[in-house]
């Protein structure tokens, strides 16, 4: 070793300029980086499915269970809420018509929602995400379900923290329940909850 802590080499003992090398070096890491960049990027893009395809056939809830669908988007409206029936077969429908986050119609499949039958009490819970705008309240929507064949009370609320929407129907005994979507075509994309009393 040098007086100074240095190697004691005589400048120009290396073969190639030091300077240079490290130069070389960083394109290279530079050149492997882009290279393990783009070849972990091949699983992701290989990952994403172009097409969506169509979500399975909903299937007949009783006591308990879940269902869920929609798609993830930029945020959705409850535009309306309404109710059919056929007493004779005993088979209620409820449409819930879903727009985009303006309230305007959504074409497509509805924003994403999971809906769980509970028991002890009986109840359809139904979460959907990203929905913080309702064009009808409490009121109205109580409204709307008077007369139920099935739904005995309902309660709908909003949670501006995670901007979603719950909507809870408190059902008669033995009631099933099939919760399904359906995609906006001509129309606006719709969750559609069938409640078949005994």
């Amino acid at each position: 070793m040098g007086k100074n802590g240095d190697l004691g080499l005589a400048e120009g003992a290396f073969p190639f300029r030091l300077k240079g090398c490290v130069r070389k070096e960083s394109i290279m890491m530079k050149y492997i980086g882009c290279v393990l960049a783009a070849l972990l990027a091949l699983p992701a893009q290989a990952a994403i499915s172009k097409q969506q395809s169509k979500p399975a056939a909903s299937k007949i809830l009783s006591g308990e269970g879940v269902s869920f669908g929609g798609l993830a988007g930029t945020g959705f409206t409850l535009m309306d809420v309404r109710r059919t029936a056929d007493a004779g077969k005993k088979v209620e429908r409820i449409v819930i018509d879903v727009g985009d986050i303006n309230g305007g119609m959504l074409r497509g499949w509805p924003g994403y929602y999971y809906a769980e039958l509970k028991k002890n009490p009986q109840r359809l819970v139904v979460d959907f995400a990203q929905m913080p705008n309702a064009n009808i309240d409490q009121k109205r929507l109580a409204e709307r379900l008077k007369g139920s064949l099935a739904v005995v009370k309902t309660n709908m609320s909003l949670d501006p923290v995670d901007s979603s929407l719950n909507l809870t129907l408190d059902l008669k005994k033995n009631t099933k329940v099939r919760v399904y979507q359906v995609a906006g075509k001509k129309s606006t994309s719709k969750v559609v909850i069938d409640l078949i009393t005994e």
